[in-house]
């Protein structure tokens, strides 16, 4: 059975008293399908495109009735139940290792949305996921609610991708402001105040060397705190160089030689477990681990008198601190976020930016150049007598932040 598609033209249309002036397609008269003897039916567009597609589905949809064979009906749509289950089997054959965050999140989303009645995943609407927003409690100055709502607007836009719901709702809802604070790393006289520190906590003998040397690793290694924590043996190599270390956060594969000194501490620190240099995965679990480091480096810090947030991330610092040497040395940014593990240079420049000191050299001199090509303000005779001699440059002066 052929359907086809015409232009049924208004009265004002010039058209519309044209004989036969059905297919004419420069006007935007309203499209209608047109079967059999005289059977017809609206397309409900104005496009030709989105038209010839419906006439091609209903002549399956004819094809199928005319031999017998039932029109499939359209699944049932999903519970937010369903879709999340699926969305995380998805993460897992994808690949992606940690999907505790997304689990949790949307999890919440499934309860809130649930004790309003509203169990399928088509009718969350974008007014329910605004009150819901609303009730997210973060720190402030927290990047917290821009990083939870890009996980929900993800699988909001997986499931659209898939057809579990009709249209991406969470497309409708403005992102919100991503919160940027500049990295603050050490300088090197906190860092040895620290490093002293571990001595003074009142730790047993074992656990200060375990901290110091942890301490250690992340300054010289620029790795997370899990992956500091949880770093087998087997990736330290004989010519001190960290291979195939798997970042927890990005699955990146990342790259990093070690000084000597801090090589040959790692190999001689004894720990209950053959394969790892701190964990013991018979006994403990990663997030607890992760949480001794923590409460041992937060007593570490307040013993060394160095400042830090109440809830600041303390580990990171060691991980800005080797990111910024290397730049403040001269190392190229893209050099500097490989070993980092970040999957593109522009994470770098988000947070480093400030610190790459040939950039800043190379926009002081490109602004000296346009000077050349400018008049320049003359000085007063007023103020000739306080004249500097010489205009000190960039390469001669201390950056602000500078590490000293």
């Amino acid at each position: 059975m052929v359907v086809t598609v015409y232009a049924r033209h208004s009265g004002k249309c010039p058209q519309s008293k044209v004989r036969h002036a059905g297919q004419y397609r420069r006007c935007k008269c309203p499209l209608w399908l047109r079967w059999g003897k005289s059977q017809k039916k609206s397309a409900r567009t104005r496009s030709w495109e989105i038209a010839t597609k419906a006439a091609r589905k209903l002549e399956e949809e004819l094809e199928r009735e005319a031999s017998g064979i039932e029109t499939p009906k359209p699944p049932d749509h999903a519970t937010i139940d369903t879709a999340l289950e699926l969305y995380l089997l998805d993460q897992s054959q994808r690949g992606i290792k940690d999907s505790t965050k997304a689990q949790r999140l949307l999890g919440r989303l499934r309860d809130y949305t649930y004790a309003r009645n509203v169990i399928l995943l088509k009718d969350v609407s974008a007014r329910i996921l605004t009150e819901w927003r609303a009730t997210w409690t973060f720190r402030k100055d927290s990047s917290g609610p821009s990083v939870a709502w890009s996980i929900v607007k993800t699988f909001f836009r997986w499931a659209h991708s898939i057809d579990l719901i009709p249209s991406d709702v969470s497309s409708k809802l403005k992102s919100l402001p991503i919160v940027r604070k500049q990295v603050q790393p050490l300088t090197r006289d906190e860092m040895a105040s620290l490093l002293a520190a571990t001595s003074q906590c009142d730790f047993a003998s074992e656990i200060a060397d375990r901290v110091r040397i942890f301490i250690l690793l992340q300054r010289w290694s620029g790795l997370a705190c899990i992956d500091a924590a949880t770093l087998p043996r087997n990736l330290l190599r004989v010519d001190n160089n960290l291979t195939q270390v798997h970042r927890t956060k990005t699955d990146a594969e990342v790259f990093i030689p070690l000084p000597p000194t801090v090589a040959q501490m790692l190999r001689a620190h004894a720990n209950d477990h053959p394969d790892y240099f701190f964990w013991n995965p018979d006994r403990i679990k990663k997030t607890s681990l992760i949480c001794q480091f923590g409460d041992w480096l937060r007593l570490v810090f307040d013993k060394a008198g160095v400042k830090h947030g109440q809830q600041e991330m303390l580990s990171h610092r060691f991980r800005h601190t080797f990111a910024v040497e290397l730049l403040l040395a001269g190392m190229p940014i893209e050099q500097v976020s490989k070993l980092l593990g970040h999957k593109t240079v522009r994470t770098t420049e988000r947070y480093y930016s400030a610190w790459v000191t040939e950039r800043q050299r190379k926009l002081e001199a490109d602004v000296k150049q346009a000077w050349t090509k400018m008049e320049l303000p003359a000085l007063p005779s007023s103020h000739q007598k306080n004249v500097v001699p010489d205009v000190i440059g960039l390469s001669e002066t201390i950056i602000p932040g500078m590490i000293q």
